[in-house]
């Protein structure tokens, strides 16, 4: 989210604002446009509604829409989110939508995401089921917002090569609102209806919130997620080829070792590595270009160093599966 956004969505006193994040094709912005209108018009006699605004996406910086809707309490805001009315205009939309599906709720009494609990569930959808899949996560999302203590539901998708589940980041401002919401008889209905995703769903919990790789602890809002990807797939890379070329291959599949094995064994490592020193080293590292009030200048400087630090390693990948060819 960039400056403008995170300002946008602190609320006034004793309001509340719904941020959404929508990634689309720029074929599609003319038409998510004219959609939004229909959306103004609808929220326009919507009890407790005080305004929106729409923040258009500025790549590289940011990617995505930014849609901020204030409405004047709680009560008002979630009964928009779980309305009918809104999901007849999402059903106009939703195969516009091609990337990650966030939705955030703050309040005034919010507690920073930084120090939420949260929960990271993972689930593997067949390519032709996707869309049924987001349907199913909108009508958990709009059940989670009747619960206290909201603050977001944020999907992300599969990485080629890299993730091959869909995650959802799941935050309330404590344990025991997150845990209201996982014991209830709400949750357990909606996964009922949506078993044919559970078989291999994962569920992980923890108290860190958005922030915890990033060290954000004081903080109001975690840094743009874009570059924190970046930094993420910039220490992924290396111990993955790393890892295949010097122990994966020579000693797991010369001697026998299932690939399923070797592949399970080599992301338990690799996950392991990642979030307890090399994450934590590298946001330590590039601090001075995540921050976000920084001149354009020293963004670029970012981006040219972390391309840079990409093509130093593919070169070295590509070097050493030359050595092993000759």
């Amino acid at each position: 989210m960039t400056d403008q956004a995170v300002a946008a969505a602190v609320p006034v006193a004793g309001s509340v604002a719904l941020v959404v994040h929508r990634r689309l094709a720029e074929e599609s912005y003319a038409r998510y446009e004219a959609w939004q209108e229909r959306v103004a018009a609808r929220l326009a006699t919507w009890p407790g509604f005080l305004d929106r605004q729409i923040i258009r996406p500025k790549p590289p910086l940011q990617v995505d829409w930014v849609i901020v809707q204030r409405f004047r309490d709680v009560d008002s805001a979630r009964g928009w989110l779980q309305s009918d009315d809104r999901l007849a205009l999402m059903n106009e939309i939703r195969d516009d939508f091609v990337g990650n599906d966030d939705v955030h709720l703050f309040t005034e009494e919010a507690k920073h995401p930084s120090e939420a609990a949260s929960v990271l569930i993972s689930s593997r959808v067949p390519v032709d089921e996707e869309a049924a899949f987001l349907d199913w996560q909108r009508q958990i999302s709009a059940a989670e917002s009747r619960f206290d203590g909201f603050l977001g539901h944020k999907i992300e998708r599969p990485v080629p090569g890299v993730q091959d589940d869909w995650v959802v980041v799941l935050s309330f401002d404590t344990d025991e609102h997150l845990n209201a919401w996982i014991d209830s008889p709400e949750r357990k209905a909606l996964l009922e209806t949506g078993k044919e995703y559970n078989e291999q769903l994962s569920l992980t919990k923890a108290s860190y919130g958005f922030g915890f790789w990033s060290g954000q602890k004081d903080k109001a809002l975690p840094d743009p997620v874009f570059k924190s990807n970046l930094l993420v797939l910039l220490m992924l890379y290396p111990i993955v080829f790393l890892w295949g070329y010097f122990i994966a291959d020579p000693l797991f599949a010369a001697h026998g070792v299932p690939f399923w094995l070797s592949l399970f064994i080599g992301n338990v490592v690799s996950t392991q590595l990642l979030g307890w020193f090399f994450v934590p080293w590298a946001f330590r590292r590039f601090s001075w270009w995540v921050k976000r009030d920084q001149p354009a200048r020293v963004h670029l400087y970012g981006y040219a160093i972390i391309v840079a630090l990409y093509i130093v390693s593919m070169a070295v990948y590509a070097w050493l599966l030359a050595i092993r060819g000759a």
